[in-house]
């Protein structure tokens, strides 16, 4: 490749921009996930995912965990209680005390009890979508009748919540998102 080729010019270019003062420090101040940390703290001080507002899903934006409740954004339960960081300041209790921790029949606020939880329907009682997959435990259990413990009650490939927002049942397999295999 000669210095003078159409690549090589476009390789300059792009260092030049990256290490020009002017595009530094646009970057700096970038916060891409709006949890109130810039990327570059949150890659170079804190290792917290500059993608995601609640690198540990705790509950919490990474930048309130630093900056108000001084916990772990990468802990989710920064004083090992047993319980998140996130339920427990919705609840009043200190999530750097191990001693003081959160009362409540139902940590999640989903409607379901945290015994019902735990053992009729084996989901986690402190995340009203333990499973993450876009479709609450409380609708899992009593509107869909899908596993609040599975992505996909189905097995179809498609995340219940998924099939839900498409307008597809996700307890049942044949039931798929159209224009899709």
């Amino acid at each position: 490749m000669s210095p003078s080729s159409p690549r090589v010019a476009c390789i300059v270019t792009a260092w030049l921009l990256c290490t020009s003062p002017a595009v530094q420090a646009v970057d700096e101040e970038r916060d891409s996930d709006v949890d109130g940390l810039s990327d570059i703290e949150e890659v170079r001080e804190y290792n917290t995912d500059p993608q995601l507002p609640d690198t540990d899903t705790d509950g919490l934006d990474d930048g309130r965990e630093i900056n108000e409740f001084f916990t772990h954004p990468r802990l989710p339960d920064s004083d090992n209680d047993g319980f998140l960081d996130g339920v427990e300041v919705r609840h009043g209790s200190d999530p750097l005390d191990a001693e003081d921790r959160p009362r409540s029949p139902d940590l999640d606020g989903d409607g379901i009890s945290n015994r019902d939880e735990r053992t009729l329907y084996g989901s986690d009682p402190q995340r009203s979508d333990g499973d993450f997959d876009g479709l609450g435990d409380r609708l899992e259990i009593e509107r869909y009748f899908t596993d609040p413990t599975q992505v996909d009650s189905d097995g179809d490939g498609f995340w219940d919540g998924e099939e839900v927002d498409a307008g597809t049942d996700p307890a049942d397999p044949q039931s798929r998102p159209a224009g899709r295999p």
